[in-house]
Formats: C-alpha cells, sequence, structure tokens
C-alpha cells in the first residue's frame, strides 16, 4: 500500500501566517464564551444552565465532522476552509443579534459547521505539507492561538462587553472572520494529484481494522468531556464564590492563558524529540493533577483555586497540542476524514461536557463537576498509554 507522503513547501511562513489569524478568530469566538456566561445569559434574558445548552449544542454540531472532512478532501482544503469561516462569521452574527433563544440557537448550529469544517481542514492542509518528524513544531506554532485567545482576546473581550454591552465582541469576530476567509483565499490549494488518495470513498467500516484509531478517539472524548465539564462552570463559580466582577473575569483568562504559552511552546519545542505519546501522557497526568488540587483545596482560597485550574489548563493544553500528530498518522490514507472524525470525538465530548457541567455546577456544585473530571482523567490516561500507538502504520509508507 503506498500512502502520500507529506512535502515541506517554501510558502510554510505564509501559511502559518493566515492559518494563525483563522485561529485566533475561531479561537476567541469560542473561548469568550465561558468566563462571560452570565452577561451573555443575561443579555438573551436565558438562564444560565439553558446557555450552556446553547453551548453545548454548538460543540455538539462537531458530530457531522466526518460528512465535513469527506466533503474537504475532495473540494480542496483551501476552499474549504474559506467556506468554514464564512459560516462562522454568519453564526456569530446570528448570535450577536439575537434577542431570544431561537436566534441564538441557529447562530450556535451554523457556526459549529464552520468549526467543525474549519480545524481538521486546517489541520489537514498543515499535515498535507510538513514531515511527521517537525509536525509537532507546527501544530504546536498554530495551536498556541488557543492559549493568546485566552491570554490576550478575552480580557479584551470583557473590557469591550464592560464598554459597549455583550453584542459587540460577536459581531466584531463575525467580521475578522470574512476577512480571515478572504485571505485564505490567497494560499495555494492542495494539487489535485496529492489528494487521489483522499477522494476514494472512506467507510467508517474500516476503522475497525485499526484498534489504535478507535482508542485514540474514545481517549479524545474523555479528554474534552472531562476538561469541559468543570470550563463551563468555572466562570459562574468565580462570580458566585469569590464575587469576581466582569472584568475580574476577564483578567483571570491572562493567568490561563500564560499557562496555555508555556504548554504549547513546550510541546512545539519538545515534542519531537521526546516523542509524541510521551508527551500526551505527561500532559494528562498534569491534567489530572490540577483536578485533584482543584477539588481538595479549590475552595480555600481564591488563588489556590487560579493555580488548580491554571494547572488543569496547562495539563490540557499539551496533551491536545502533543495528540494532534498522533491522530494525522492514525489513518495517513485518509488524513481529512479521520482528523474529522477526531473533532467529532472532540466536539461530542465538550457537548456532554457542557451538560453535565452546567448540572453538576447549578446543583451539587461546580467542586462535584471537578471530582467527575479527575476520575475521567484517570480512565483517559490508562486508555491512552494502553491502547494508542503514535504512528500504527508507519510500517505500510
Amino acid at each position: 500500500m503506498t500512502i502520500h507522503s507529506p512535502q515541506p513547501t517554501p510558502r510554510l511562513g505564509r501559511i502559518l501566517s493566515i492559518g494563525i489569524f483563522g485561529r485566533l478568530a475561531h479561537d476567541l469566538s469560542i473561548r469568550m464564551m465561558y468566563p462571560f456566561l452570565p452577561e451573555i445569559a443575561a443579555g438573551l434574558r436565558l438562564p444560565i444552565d439553558q446557555l450552556g445548552t446553547l453551548v453545548s449544542l454548538r460543540n455538539g454540531i462537531g458530530i457531522v465532522g466526518p460528512i465535513l472532512g469527506a466533503l474537504s478532501d475532495r473540494i480542496g482544503h483551501r476552499r474549504a476552509m474559506s467556506i468554514a469561516l464564512v459560516l462562522l462569521a454568519i453564526g456569530l452574527g446570528f448570535i450577536g443579534a439575537a434577542d431570544g433563544v431561537f436566534a441564538a440557537a441557529i447562530g450556535c448550529i451554523i457556526s459549529g459547521i464552520g468549526s467543525a469544517l474549519y480545524i481538521p481542514t486546517l489541520i489537514a492542509y498543515i499535515s498535507e505539507r510538513v514531515p511527521f518528524a517537525r509536525r509537532g513544531r507546527v501544530t504546536g506554532t498554530i495551536e498556541m492561538t488557543w492559549a493568546i485567545s485566552g491570554m490576550i482576546g478575552v480580557p479584551l473581550v470583557g473590557l469591550l462587553i464592560g464598554s459597549q454591552g455583550w453584542r459587540a465582541p460577536f459581531i466584531g469576530l463575525a467580521v475578522a472572520s470574512l476577512v480571515c476567509a478572504a485571505s485564505t483565499l490567497l494560499l495555494q490549494e492542495t494539487p489535485t494529484t496529492q489528494r487521489a488518495h483522499a477522494t476514494e470513498p472512506f467507510k467508517l467500516a474500516s476503522l475497525r481494522h485499526s484498534r489504535s484509531a478507535i482508542v485514540f478517539m474514545l481517549m479524545w472524548f474523555l479528554m474534552f468531556l472531562a476538561f469541559e465539564n468543570i470550563q463551563v462552570g468555572y466562570g459562574s463559580w468565580f462570580e458566585q464564590h469569590f464575587g469576581l466582577s466582569t472584568a475580574e473575569r476577564g483578567g483571570t483568562q491572562i493567568l490561563f492563558g500564560i499557562f496555555e504559552v508555556v504548554a504549547s511552546a513546550g510541546s512545539s519545542a519538545f515534542l519531537d524529540r521526546i516523542g509524541k505519546k510521551r508527551g500526551v501522557t505527561g500532559g494528562l497526568i498534569v491534567v489530572l493533577i490540577g483536578y485533584g488540587l482543584l477539588v481538595t483545596i479549590g475552595q480555600v482560597d481564591l488563588w489556590l483555586a487560579l493555580a488548580a485550574i491554571s494547572v488543569a489548563f496547562l495539563g490540557f493544553e499539551f496533551s491536545v497540542v502533543s495528540g494532534i500528530p498522533i491522530m494525522s498518522e492514525q489513518m495517513p490514507q485518509a488524513r481529512g476524514t479521520m482528523l474529522a472524525l477526531g473533532v467529532t470525538a472532540g466536539s461530542v465530548g465538550r457537548m456532554a461536557g457542557d451538560l453535565t457541567g452546567s448540572a453538576l455546577t447549578a446543583g451539587p456544585g461546580f467542586i462535584a463537576a471537578a471530582l467527575i473530571s479527575a476520575i475521567i482523567a484517570v480512565f483517559t490516561l490508562v486508555l491512552f498509554w494502553r491502547g494508542v500507538q503514535e504512528r500504527p502504520q508507519a510500517n505500510e509508507q
């Protein structure tokens, strides 16, 4: 069996620049929801737990990822990325103009489709151009946008909401997404000859021949579920338990962002040397420690709560960045589709975490949610270490 081997491109700098700006707009549109759920819920005249359900709806749309991944392999990654950013802009515009649950739900669905198409397509586009030996560094650079959007973007959103109202960041990011969609069209399309291996029908039944790929997707689902389970509730917890204002909750993202930047930079710098599987394993151990600290000392004082969540952010980000290159090689003969399946697993995990985290925070409390996340994290760590291979099909290349 012959599998296409990615080739470096002399235009990698342009790809990274455009990809980073697109990811910044995308990531900020997701991250700004969590610390400002109370303000957005009040603007939409919805209970916080109902808004949490809408967030889960957006994340749950990722279940259509395999269909969109196969589509991107056929129509071209550049074109698919541009379409995805346009959909994201439309969805954000709907939410920003919404005056109730119906329009907000439509916006969440449309923006969710855009996310489900954009993320795996961008990763596939990069993976087609960067050899596996260097892919950890490049994907780490791209994934740093998640940290930067939290460290810089979310505090700015907090100030914007305080001065202009909750709708302003949605409208601003919709415009930014349209600009990024136009910029993406400046990239070269993946040549048809290089996509030939991906144009053959990919049947989900073929996954039965790759135990590692199946276990990876289950691990990815659990990892995102555990993290989302605390992420959806910490903003409300900070407001209710510690009395933090809108600006103060936005400011906490600077601290979290610093830890995430360290994780992304560390993964980018060292992952290719230490090995991708060791990197994910180390990240899972750190995120488990963060959950454990949150359960045991998180309620004692604000700085202890911030420290515990920061450790969780550090471990989670390192695990995600380190895991993407492994995901890209689980089924290299259908890379776009496999990446879309991974995004689907993560999206469904986020959706489940949004529902459980909202319910637990509103019921037993946020610390109960952290305890559930810690239990899930233990199982995730064992599952990954025992069941996932770094490059299960390397012998076929």
